[in-house]
């Protein structure tokens, strides 16, 4: 994975408003760039990998609470 570009913090928030958020920062990257989320839930954590990897992008745990998803072309 490349470089972390941004990164988002998302602990106590709804499944919802942690997805809303994870688009909103994915948006500003560029293909390769990597974007940094750290979490407190494991539903939280079961969606955003569900979305990144629905869409073809990498992701790998960083730590027992962080999330990194690396965005492809």
């Amino acid at each position: 994975m490349s470089g972390i570009s941004i990164g988002v913090d998302v602990r106590d928030m709804l499944c919802a408003q942690a997805l809303a958020r994870v688009a909103q920062a994915f948006a500003r990257l560029a293909p390769g760039e990597t974007l940094e989320i750290q979490y407190n839930a494991p539903d939280v954590k079961q969606d955003l990998v569900v979305w990144a990897e629905g869409r073809g992008h990498a992701v790998k745990d960083a730590s027992a609470d962080t999330l990194r998803i690396e965005k492809k072309a």
